[in-house]
């Protein structure tokens, strides 16, 4: 259906039958929009935000990947519909556009906002990058405590359609220290006279400006809040971040931990819009790292040649060895750095994390050690070496799995993120220490 739109609407500026585009885009939602004009060129979509209301074109440039809307700003320069995209166009989506763009770009599109929309822009682009402040939206509604329902209803009318959000309100004192929130229905409800400091809750749930993104989504999904108040170090209020901001953090902060475990540098954008070289430049580093590192497999297996050249049958069981440890390790840095991210583990929860994996990895060695045991009489009827690789696989799926719980729990106390200790990282440090580790005891058992 998305497809064919897309044609209609080629279609309608091939022959440039705008009138009917206008009333097809009509009383449209920004993502239908969005999806509508996914696949056409930049000078089509130049077309459909010339058609659209000025905040409803904001909104929907706001969508489009960096790349789509740098190539847009090129060409349309000075028009006037680039004004008012620009000026409609919410302040944290200003500001991280203006942070994707080149200082000359920069410049121009600073010089089309007014003076206090440019103050608004450039403040939150002075907080750190991924901080509370840089997503957050200075645009919001405040009453003082000692209003009365019905100034407060005022006030929401004159301003309200210019706020992030009316249905929570924030209660300050008069130098604008955040006190407490009141939701629009008690003042609804509330009869005219009744001051806001009687409906209101004094015990609000907030963050800091320095705080990081992903803490702003832990706190909102674990209080159950569409919307979170944002003060600065002296407890002033200055902006809020509503649910569709922690939305789009989810969104981010997965996609930089699925990368991350992946053993790839982060990538923000869409796959399609992403150019090939810059793929390169993410994956080269990491896997040249892991490829001199899975090289020292190498002196393992040199060390123990003459091991092997008198029992050619244990390299059988190399891959086999190797690959079940390092499934076990991802596994389990992929649960943990998952409870991390979910705020359900702390780092104070080593000791615990530890003592439950030393546990659940004695059951998975002695499981695995007996299919393997099983599997190993089919392979050879030597008995000491299908023992030597049981007990072997045994100690090193439970050193695995506690290798899986370290890792994570390191690159948290040395501040580095927890997913770079998963996936490639973790099965590249098995494959190596758990052939060391399996040859070792063959050695020891078989006796040689």
């Amino acid at each position: 259906m998305k497809v064919k739109i897309q044609i209609d609407i080629r279609k309608l500026i091939e022959r440039n039958d705008l009138k009917t585009l206008k009333l097809l885009l009509q009383d449209q939602e920004p993502g239908t929009i969005f999806e509508m004009i996914e696949e056409l060129e930049a000078s089509e979509k130049i077309v459909v935000f010339r058609l659209l209301p000025k905040d409803l074109a904001a909104q929907v440039f706001s969508e489009l990947e960096p790349d789509e809307q740098l190539e847009i700003i090129r060409l349309l320069k000075s028009d006037p519909v680039l004004r008012e995209i620009v000026k409609n166009m919410e302040p944290d989506d200003r500001a991280e556009l203006l942070d994707e763009l080149p200082a000359p770009l920069v410049t121009m599109l600073l010089e089309m906002l007014t003076p206090e929309e440019r103050e608004e822009t450039l403040q939150i682009l002075n907080y750190p990058e991924n901080s509370a402040g840089r997503v957050m939206s200075p645009r919001f509604i405040y009453l003082e405590e000692n209003m009365t329902a019905d100034e407060a209803l005022r006030k929401i009318r004159k301003f309200g359609k210019k706020a992030e959000t009316i249905y929570t309100l924030y209660v300050v004192d008069n130098s604008r220290k955040l006190l407490g929130f009141v939701d629009l229905e008690d003042i609804i409800y509330a009869e005219p006279h009744v001051l806001i400091k009687e409906i209101a809750n004094y015990n609000p749930v907030f963050v800091y400006t320095t705080d990081d993104q992903e803490e702003v989504a832990q706190i909102m999904r674990r209080y159950d809040l569409l919307v979170i108040p944002v003060i600065d170090k002296t407890g002033t209020l200055v902006g809020v971040i509503t649910i569709d901001d922690v939305v789009d953090i989810i969104d981010e902060e997965a996609t930089e931990d699925i990368q991350k475990m992946a053993g790839l540098n982060v990538t923000y954008t869409s796959y399609f819009h992403t150019p090939v070289l810059t793929f390169f430049g993410k994956r080269i580093p990491w896997l040249a790292i892991l490829l001199l590192l899975e090289s020292l497999s190498s002196f393992v297996v040199a060390h123990f040649q003459n091991l092997i050249s008198m029992v050619p049958i244990l390299a059988a069981f190399m891959t086999l060895m190797v690959g079940a440890a390092g499934n076990t390790g991802s596994q389990i840095s992929a649960l943990v750095i998952r409870g991390m991210a979910l705020g359900e583990i702390k780092t104070k929860d080593f000791s615990k994390v530890l003592i439950r994996e030393l546990f659940q990895g004695i059951l998975l060695g002695v499981a695995l050690g007996i299919i393997l045991l099983m599997r190993g009489l089919l392979i050879t009827s030597d008995l000491s070496v299908n023992i030597a690789a049981t007990i072997a696989l045994f100690v090193v799926i439970l050193y695995a799995n506690i290798l899986g719980v370290i890792l994570p729990f390191m690159g948290k106390i040395l501040k580095i993120d927890p997913a770079v200790m998963a996936g490639p990282v973790i099965t590249t440090v098995v494959d190596v220490t758990g052939m060391l580790i399996y040859f070792s005891i063959a050695r020891a058992i078989i006796g040689i």
